[in-house]
């Protein structure tokens, strides 16, 4: 292959990224090879090593770009809207494009996070940091659109995360198997639920007690 004339490290550097995104997202970490990027790229393999001294180097830069886009995403649709409801469909329509719209973000972090994190304890430490900076960005919005601080409001903002992580996997392996409008709608109102009842922790007995009460009224009668 005939390798590219463009001499310019940030122009190099932009291009090995973006090919290694869309590698491992496509392939996993474990069969993207050093001579495959290059390839692809249409750069030397030894400017992988330049810009980012090794494939894990890569790896690493891959991950906080792609988990960057996933933030900036959160924080960006989070603070706009006049009430904490409209802010939160905002944000969950933005969360929802990103499903539709860019999946190889997610699928690229929940790949990796399976494919290398138990061998490479670094990396690992790269994705639960990331996955720490979602939930802070939660949090915080949380914060500015409340105007309090939320008692429980990481434990809110973990919750969310793991609906959200749980919807895109649903969505890659079956992009049928239930109507996003109607999934987010639920997430929507989960999380409502959840504010509402550390707001108003009476509200959250109640609630619990009616639920139970229907519960039990609607199981059927055993002899």
């Amino acid at each position: 292959m005939t390798r590219r004339k463009n001499t310019d490290p940030a122009v190099s550097r932009e291009r090995i990224l973006q090919v290694a995104l869309e590698t491992f997202a496509q392939k996993g970490y474990s069969a993207a090879g050093v001579d495959a990027l290059a390839a692809r790229s249409g750069i030397a393999k030894t400017a992988i090593y330049y810009h980012f001294g090794s494939k894990e180097g890569l790896l690493a830069a891959a991950i906080e770009r792609a988990s960057s886009a996933w933030i900036e995403g959160i924080r960006s649709a989070a603070q706009e809207g006049d009430s904490p409801d409209d802010r939160l469909r905002r944000a969950l329509a933005g969360m929802r494009a990103m499903v539709e719209e860019r999946p190889w973000i997610l699928k690229l972090i929940q790949v990796l996070a399976l494919e290398v994190g138990d061998d490479k304890p670094e990396i690992q430490a790269t994705i639960r940091g990331i996955v720490r900076r979602a939930r802070d960005t939660i949090v915080q919005g949380m914060r500015e659109a409340l105007g309090l601080e939320l008692r429980e409001a990481e434990l809110i903002a973990s919750i969310f995360l793991a609906l959200y992580d749980g919807v895109a996997f649903g969505h890659h392996v079956d992009p049928d198997l239930a109507p996003l409008e109607a999934v987010f709608e639920e997430i929507r109102r989960v999380v409502m639920f959840m504010v509402a009842t550390r707001l108003d922790p009476d509200l959250g007995r109640l609630l619990d007690e009616a639920t139970s009460g229907a519960y039990a009224r609607n199981l059927p009668h055993r002899p």
